[in-house]
């Protein structure tokens, strides 16, 4: 390094050590290459750069360039503006707690953080069989494009949406729900969430406090465990594996908990559909304890016996009963369009929890279901979709019957899942893993087992199914359960 001696003591710096990276913007190698001299202490602190023009010059560059990159480092505090000087090394660098070799890593002691003890996703996030995921290649994507391209450029649909969702959605919303789930709502009732898992969420938040009891079922869905570990809630579980989901007789007689959720049109993974009386004695019930319910009616659209079962919020009158709803089912998962009925006090502080934590929920994907609905294309899919589904479950039952005669299936009735228990078999979890390594997605039984039931097994999705994907299932699961056991 040359320094050249000033009359007031102080240096300027000459070029000899600078040089340019070759990469990326001339300003940017600049400013890159003084900032390294700079924190290496190759050049002082409190000492003059070279002009403009000698560094211009040495450096085979224009001085706008050279202007360009010393304006970035006095931004960032390196170097400051001396009068009739130019620039000069600061006293106290923006990283003065870096040593010279500033961008060498050095041990540095963990920061705590909190997990929550949640679980993430585990492998691929697709394949074959995938519980909860829809036949997408079915669905009237040039009806659905089309509808999305006439909302597209509605300028009303790119700003801010009111607190409860679009307005319009919520209005087609209301008079779907009374006619096919008898509930009782207006769209003062209704708010729109970004997907099932939020409106869950936003429930437990609602009906308790943190350390406050609730109820969930066993099995029952994990994420739900996941929305209530969150909102820091002591969960206690009844056993919900029965033909008609929930036991009743399990039901706590304290006061102690605040709320139950609950899949009673469909127990999810289990199948059991609670019967009329059942759900009669379960709301005399929640009003005896001054409980709240959540009712999570995921998938009630593909009953394939009989018509859904009255919803428990529409036998209340909506009184004590929050309903949650989703399109991921009906639709496709990607829409993450959801929603939460209760009463309007209820709502108004939901749709403040939702603003708190996610904001508004896109407009123009409610616009576009909103005329979906409306205009008949969502029931006319949904008509086909349980009869396709339908076939799929009863292809998929006959060939696990015929294959594995061993096994017991549950969930026979409606949804789009199976689950399959495997008598003899330890370890589905390592089965599961096994399968995923051959792009099956399908998931162990004990995942969904929260009160360490003993039976084990597999929760299939029967959306994609068909005679080759679901014979290869099968011939691996028959080969792997005479490796593991």
């Amino acid at each position: 390094m040359l320094l050249t001696s000033q009359s007031n003591t102080l240096l300027r710096l000459s070029t000899s050590a600078l040089s340019l990276s070759g990469e990326g913007e001339l300003h940017r190698q600049l400013y890159q290459g003084i900032r390294q001299l700079v924190l290496a202490g190759s050049w002082p602190r409190g000492a003059l750069l070279p002009s403009e023009r000698q560094l211009a010059q040495d450096l085979h560059i224009s001085r706008s360039t050279v202007q360009q990159g010393l304006q970035q480092l006095c931004a960032e505090g390196y170097i400051e503006a001396q009068q009739g000087r130019g620039y000069q090394i600061v006293a106290k660098l923006p990283e003065h707690f870096f040593t010279a070799a500033a961008t060498v890593a050095q041990p540095q002691p963990s920061l705590p953080f909190n997990s929550y003890g949640l679980r993430n996703k585990q492998g691929k996030a697709q394949g074959a069989l995938q519980p909860g995921t829809t036949d997408s290649r079915l669905f009237p994507w040039r009806t659905w494009q089309q509808l999305l391209q006439q909302h597209s450029g509605r300028p009303v649909l790119h700003g801010m949406a009111d607190a409860l969702g679009y307005l319009p959605l919520r209005q087609t919303l209301v008079q779907y729900l009374r006619q096919y789930r008898q509930l009782h709502c207006s769209e003062q009732h209704i708010l729109i969430t970004a997907g099932a898992q939020q409106a869950l969420y936003i429930a437990a938040r609602l009906v308790a406090q943190p350390q406050q009891q609730v109820l969930m079922e066993s099995p029952g869905y994990p994420r739900l465990q996941q929305a209530l570990q969150l909102a820091g809630l002591q969960i206690n579980y009844l056993p919900a594996a029965g033909a008609q989901g929930v036991d009743i007789s399990a039901l706590p007689g304290t006061p102690d908990c605040q709320a139950l959720f609950v899949t009673p049109s469909h127990q999810y993974p289990c199948g059991g559909i609670m019967p009329l009386n059942q759900r009669l004695a379960l709301l005399q019930w929640a009003q005896q304890q001054r409980c709240w319910l959540v009712e999570d009616d995921y998938d009630s659209e593909f009953q394939y016996l009989h018509q859904p079962v009255a919803s428990l919020q529409g036998l209340a009158e909506g009184k004590g009963v929050i309903f949650v709803g989703s399109f991921s089912k009906t639709l496709f998962p990607a829409l993450r369009l959801g929603y939460l009925v209760a009463e309007p006090q209820l709502i108004a502080s939901a749709a403040a929890l939702q603003q708190a934590l996610h904001g508004d929920v896109p407009l123009l994907m409610q616009a576009t279901l909103a005329d979906f609905i409306h205009e008949g294309h969502f029931a006319r899919h949904l008509r086909k979709m349980r009869q396709h589904y339908q076939q799929q479950k009863n292809l998929a039952v006959t060939l696990l019957q015929q294959h594995l005669p061993c096994c017991r299936i549950l969930a026979t009735q409606a949804g789009l899942h199976l689950t399959v228990l495997l008598p003899e078999l330890e370890d589905d979890l390592a089965l599961a893993n096994r399968l995923q390594q051959q792009n099956f997605k399908v998931q162990p039984y004990s995942r969904y087992c929260f009160l360490n039931e003993p039976e084990r097994g597999l929760v299939i999705g029967i959306a994609d199914a068909d005679d080759a994907c679901l014979l290869k299932l099968i011939t691996l699961i028959k080969l792997l359960l005479a490796k593991l056991n």
